[in-house]
């Protein structure tokens, strides 16, 4: 599970093209650790050497936990988070229980970390900890009819049982591989049984990662390897066909049990909301809604008939050596998607990614690598008319501005709304935030009342409600193979109208018209 870390110069980004947002399924496995407090994904994670190292974040996704306590078990070695996440932790050979801790937060622990040889790797989650009267203790994981350096053929059921103070909220696993999306969770519940079939997987190492947590967000990870040992069968399948990746940051807070967030990804045209919903009979595990920002790298591509699973590698050198990183089950017809919430990524990275198809213990040859660069968060103020502006003319027509807290991507577009406070529908709306579609505010920050679509005429002395409800930034590298998008805050505000939300930091602002 080691992480190659090399910046190299990105492609060069080309204009045009249509963006369409994808199925924003927020992710397991943290993206670039930043400083505790800071919005925006700033830097990859890059613990310091040692034997075992990694990254602590308040979420899979979210922002660096700084000066979490982390401690060895057994031997009680102690080391301390930077302003990045990061830790390192050099120590003799043999296993040991990682666990973090810090005041305020729940704890954290990744189970049976083998040191010796290659460094390990051992990312923790801490989430701010629910009820700070309850036990604040990681569970203990412990699996039965599956361990460490198994050699696997065919189908295998294990067991999963949880020792924990408080009740246990979830169980969740995945296959060799850290994307959104585990198997069917098991929910309030000490145990769990799960099975995998080795003939869906590319013969060699493989893993299944377990992550379980309770009601006060005390969490436990495992990592189980093992080698897939197939006996090959019948010819390689096709190269996969139609390889493209999106990289997405989103500048939002995608909290948990929230109407704002199902709010959010409808208005970005997603489906469903992960975190409360089943997609395809999975489930995201709920420890990865961030606090702040979000950054992961989708990958797509067509599914081939013949194939019983997708091998997918990366690289932050457009010459390698690719790495695997995940293994996707073929259930993925008519295309397959994987996403990357890796800590090493960061905004202004290149990162290249192939991927290959695999059939009982044959593999194809992999894709040409596709790179992507992601774009840093995205955000906006209101600027105006102030908030609680009076005397506003309504002729000529008022312009709006706003002010992007930093100039991201090559394109930025914009969607703003003027309502009537108490008219029963907006007085002025302006849809999508594309910016290669007409009727879409792109490339400026200032806009006059009415000047794109229709509108109805301002009142005299009427009290007025406005707001950028949506905005994103894109680049284009290749058309239709490799874009990255950045997407505004659209923060909770109890003051949003017919369930918008708010695409700025500050808004929605007020106006009264002059009479």
């Amino acid at each position: 599970m080691g992480r190659l870390r090399l910046l190299v110069a990105g492609r060069r980004p080309v204009s045009g093209g249509r963006l369409a947002l994808l199925a924003l399924l927020v992710l397991a496995g943290a993206t670039a650790c930043q400083p505790g407090g800071v919005t925006g994904v700033m830097v990859p994670c890059t613990p310091p050497s040692g034997s075992v190292g990694g990254c602590v974040t308040n979420t899979r996704g979210g922002a660096a936990v700084a000066g979490a306590t982390i401690t060895a078990s057994p031997g009680g070695t102690t080391t301390t988070t930077d302003s990045q996440g990061a830790y390192s932790l050099s120590l003799s050979a043999g296993t040991y229980d990682i666990t973090a801790t810090k005041s305020g937060m729940a704890a954290s622990k990744f189970q049976s970390v083998v040191v010796g040889g290659q460094a390990a790797t051992a990312n923790l989650i801490m989430r701010t900890v629910f009820d700070p009267t309850k036990p604040i203790a990681a569970p203990t994981i412990s699996v039965i009819n599956l361990n460490p350096g198994d050699v696997v053929t065919g189908t295998r059921s294990f067991t999963v049982n949880v020792a924990a103070s408080n009740s246990v909220r979830e169980i969740d696993m995945r296959i060799s591989n850290m994307n959104t999306t585990p198997q069917p969770p098991v929910t309030d519940s000490i145990n769990a049984t799960f099975s995998l079939n080795s003939t869906l997987l590319a013969n060699g190492p493989a893993f299944v990662d377990i992550i379980t947590y309770d009601f006060n967000y005390n969490a436990a990870e495992v990592v189980i390897n093992f080698t897939v040992n197939n006996a090959p069968s019948g010819a390689a399948p096709a190269t996969p066909t139609g390889f493209n990746l999106v990289a997405v940051t989103t500048g939002q807070s995608l909290s948990l049990f929230t109407a704002q967030r199902a709010t959010t990804f409808s208005q970005l045209g997603i489906q469903q909301d992960p975190a409360l919903l089943y997609v395809d009979g999975q489930s995201i595990n709920l420890l990865t809604a961030p606090s702040d920002t979000t950054l992961f790298v989708q990958a797509s591509w067509s599914s081939v008939p013949t194939a019983v699973g997708y091998k997918i590698y990366r690289s932050f050198s457009a010459t390698g050596p690719f790495v695997p990183v995940a293994q996707r089950s073929p259930s993925c017809v008519p295309s397959c998607v994987y996403q990357d919430a890796d800590p090493s990524l960061a905004p202004g990275l290149p990162v290249y990614y192939q991927v290959s198809a695999i059939n009982a213990g044959v593999e194809s040859a992999p894709t040409a690598a596709v790179s992507v660069t992601p774009l840093a968060a995205f955000n906006l103020n209101l600027t105006n008319p102030t908030n609680n502006s009076t005397g506003v003319p309504t002729t000529p027509a008022p312009a709006f501005t706003w002010t992007p807290t930093a100039l991201v991507g090559e394109h930025q577009g914009y969607a703003i709304y003027v309502w009537g406070v108490n008219d029963p529908t907006f007085s002025w709306r302006t849809t999508g935030v594309d910016p290669s579609l007409p009727g879409v505010i792109v490339d400026t920050t200032t806009v006059s009342y009415g000047s794109i679509g229709a509108s109805t005429p301002l009142q005299a002395g009427k009290v007025y409600q406005w707001d950028i409800y949506a905005a994103q930034a894109q680049t284009i590298y290749i058309l239709n193979v490799s874009r990255a998008v950045a997407v505004a805050n659209q923060s909770s505000n109890p003051a949003t109208v017919f369930n918008l939300p708010t695409g700025s930091l500050n808004g929605p602002f007020k106006l009264t018209t002059m009479q």
